[in-house]
């Protein structure tokens, strides 16, 4: 429950957030979806970075919102966002997350669908994910470069 704003983090206008929450949260039962809350204690700090049309803000408003995750006491931090702008700045700043408070940083390796660099999942100190289809294929719309350190499906 988040303060940082890109309007209340209950209301998500575009799905986006309360698709990724729901897929991380998802428990083993009959719904057919399974993430990775292996026995339902899972706890979830939203801080909301899209708009209601499904834009996110500035680099800095990310870098906040991952402070303010890393302030609530979150050990793993989800970023299911990106874009092609390199900033040494928000790189220098997510590799002292990484080293001084020790938080795993995850974020998406893209949905281009080629080998170019997204921000911040090819920063080397964030874990880059990937999309594989049902027969672990690489999702033709993901990213897939030498920055990219685990898939998971996606499709």
């Amino acid at each position: 429950t988040g303060s940082l704003t890109a309007g209340d983090w209950k209301e998500d206008g575009h799905g986006h957030g309360t698709h990724v929450a729901g897929t991380i949260a998802a428990i083993h039962n009959s719904d057919g979806v399974l993430g990775v809350n292996r026995n339902g204690e899972l706890k979830l700090h939203i801080v909301k970075v899209f708009d209601k049309n499904g834009s996110w803000t500035w680099g800095s408003h990310l870098m906040s919102a991952v402070q303010e995750c890393v302030d609530a006491g979150a050990n793993v931090v989800n970023m299911s966002l990106g874009g092609s702008g390199y900033s040494s700045f928000a790189e220098g700043f997510f590799s002292s997350i990484l080293e001084n408070d020790n938080v795993l940083l995850v974020a998406a390796a893209g949905n281009h669908g080629n080998d170019m660099y997204s921000y911040p999942a090819s920063f080397s100190s964030i874990m880059s994910v990937a999309a594989i289809n049902i027969n672990n294929d690489i999702a033709n719309f993901s990213q897939h470069n030498d920055e990219v350190d685990i898939a998971a499906p996606g499709v």
